[in-house]
């Protein structure tokens, strides 16, 4: 096999902000599979990711990089190998208001070390304004002590210059041994 495909995943639990982030940075209108989410949903989330969200964006350099949102459904998990397959990097977006991110942040990481181990790995923690008690310090240090020794920024989804940052923060990471 070749090296890695100019190919991001971002991946997290349901509301976590993964469509609207590849959303905020396409180029190009995204191709979505949102679906309606049943009546009893909250007023924040109507709609969910069933298969995958795809765009793309055009490097300085011309090449294209390749934006996937996997769902973060547990039923839906046969997808993510297949979607990681080759990718050079994985974004875990995680919420803040999810009731232990820490801990979903760092089974996510453990899941996508398996599924991608060539890939380099970054995580966003999004809501961070609607749930400030949650430190980024704090999370960053259960990483790393976790063995994750990666980016851990504050996010929001829908800003283009965040996710950009983080982004190339993940790329600033993978090649800073180059």
């Amino acid at each position: 096999m070749s090296g890695p495909a100019n190919k991001l995943v971002f991946v997290g639990g349901m509301g976590a902000g993964k469509t609207t982030a590849v959303r905020a940075i396409s180029d190009v209108e995204p191709i979505s599979t949102e679906m309606p989410l049943s009546e009893d949903a909250t007023a924040d989330k109507v709609e969910t990711t069933v298969a995958l969200d795809y765009s793309s964006i055009e490097l300085d350099d011309g090449e294209l990089l390749h934006l996937y949102g996997v769902p973060g459904q547990r039923y839906l998990d046969f997808m993510w190998p297949m979607v990681c397959e080759g990718a050079l990097g994985v974004i875990v977006l995680v919420s803040a208001g999810s009731p232990d991110p820490v801990a979903t942040t760092l089974e996510l990481l453990q899941e996508f070390s398996r599924i991608a181990p060539d890939a380099s790995l970054a995580v966003g923690v999004t809501r961070t304004d609607e749930h400030p008690q949650l430190l980024i310090p704090t999370v960053r240090d259960a990483l790393f002590a976790a063995g994750f020794r990666i980016p851990v920024l504050r996010v929001d989804a829908r800003s283009a210059a965040q996710v950009t940052f983080l982004v190339r923060s993940l790329l600033s990471h993978r090649y800073a041994d180059s």
